[in-house]
């Protein structure tokens, strides 16, 4: 273990800890009979419980459900043989490996004698999922269709079985993902459902389906704990399904925004404007850079990169002077190195208009030259054009008075 961080040796360590503790658990679970108490249908009832408060937004619920995930695992393999002869309890042990559950679990039921009463490939294809076997998990599920299984046992599978055909099959992985939503509504399935059909629709170019299923999402599931990963898969999804293409299409995407709470909306707005900028489409980035400024802090980051978006969505040389303001009031220490290279294209263009104001004082020339020049050794409001044009005229001052020396 010599060159290993000291984090991740604690964390394999755990990790080998828990596998022994399991594996003695299964050690002991062989040789006598033992637990009384919740079955494990009962258990999963509970579990499922949990994941639909997880699925509100109640972070004391994700600890819990970790703590009895946690005490299903002992259980588990404490539980008589033949318990696992009641086909509620086979299930239950299905869906608690897919809910999270330790895979040693399922290792030591599929090696049971009589085996659970349940199809030994559901049994299978959920370790292969959980192990990343993505191939022989569509081998293993093929001719299994959640629609026949139990509701609770089929929105799982249904979920599960889509996951492999979102980039090989879209269409067929969108079909699944409704099974799942439709088979375990309220609930943890849906949600994730919902997240990933939001993502599919994406990879698809479907932007009414993509519309409809966010703004279901955001309606049922906007403070789930995994609200983060559709807010993110959201944001690739509207780059990607071309938003800022047009003023018309912007207008489908408005009302699913609003959808938003006002942090994450500020936020999309500021990368629909971003968007619009860099492909040259000035309405919509005009329209989005109004939108965010109204949700915009003074005196923020946020704001400063705004304004920054702002001069360049008016770049008409009546706006000009309007312009210079508002480019000479950013806080440039508050800019990334990609959003100065920005202020540098809004300068060029800016400079290359030839309507040129009247500079205010302490400005020389240039728009970009915006300082105070009372200090006489501070030169770092200086251009290369003007350090030239100082020494041109430093020699005409010289050149002058020999001139004056010789008459």
């Amino acid at each position: 273990m010599m060159g290993i961080k000291p984090q991740l040796k604690t964390g394999i360590f755990r990790i080998v800890l828990a596998g022994l503790l399991l594996a003695g658990s299964i050690a002991v679970a062989r040789s006598q009979d033992v637990g009384s108490g919740p079955l494990p249908y009962e258990l999963v009832r509970s579990l499922q419980s949990l994941q639909e408060q997880v699925a509100q937004g109640n972070s004391h619920a994700m600890i819990a459900q970790r703590s009895l995930l946690t005490k299903m695992d002992v259980t588990f393999v404490e539980m008589r043989p033949d318990v696992w002869q009641d086909p509620r309890n086979a299930r239950a042990a299905v869906i608690h490996l897919l809910s999270g559950g330790h895979p040693e679990v399922m290792r030591y039921l599929l090696s049971l004698d009589p085996a659970p009463v349940v199809d030994r490939k559901l049994m299978e294809a959920s370790l292969a999922y959980i192990e990343g076997r993505e191939e022989d998990l569509l081998d293993l599920l093929e001719d299994i269709d959640p629609l026949d299984l139990p509701s609770g046992l089929g929105g799982h599978v249904a979920l599960v079985k889509a996951a492999p055909y979102i980039r090989s099959d879209p269409a067929r992985a969108m079909e699944l993902l409704q099974v799942a939503s439709l088979l375990m509504p309220g609930t943890l399935v849906e949600e994730a459902a919902l997240r990933r059909e939001v993502f599919v629709a994406g990879i698809m170019g479907d932007v009414d389906h993509f519309r409809v299923l966010s703004t279901r999402y955001l309606r049922r599931f906007s403070n789930s704990i995994y609200a983060g990963d559709f807010r993110r898969r959201f944001a690739l999804a509207i780059d990607t399904l071309g938003f800022v293409k047009s003023e018309d299409k912007f207008a489908l995407i408005v009302p699913v925004l609003h959808e938003f709470d006002a942090d994450s909306r500020r936020g999309l707005y500021m990368r629909l404007a971003r968007s619009a900028l860099l492909a040259g489409h000035l309405n919509v980035a005009r329209k989005s850079t109004e939108e965010a400024l109204i949700l915009a802090v003074e005196g923020t980051r946020e704001r400063e990169i705004l304004k920054v978006y702002s001069a360049a969505t008016r770049l008409e040389p009546e706006m000009i002077s309007e312009n210079r303001d508002l480019l000479w009031s950013i806080d440039k220490s508050a800019l990334s190195y990609e959003d100065l290279a920005l202020l540098d294209g809004v300068y060029t263009v800016l400079n290359s208009v030839r309507h040129f104001p009247e500079p205010p004082e302490n400005v020389i020339g240039e728009f970009n030259v915006a300082s105070n020049i009372a200090d006489p050794e501070d030169r770092s409001w200086f251009t290369p054009d003007m350090d030239v044009a100082e020494r041109l005229l430093l020699r005409t001052e010289k050149s002058l008075a020999v001139m004056g020396e010789e008459k």
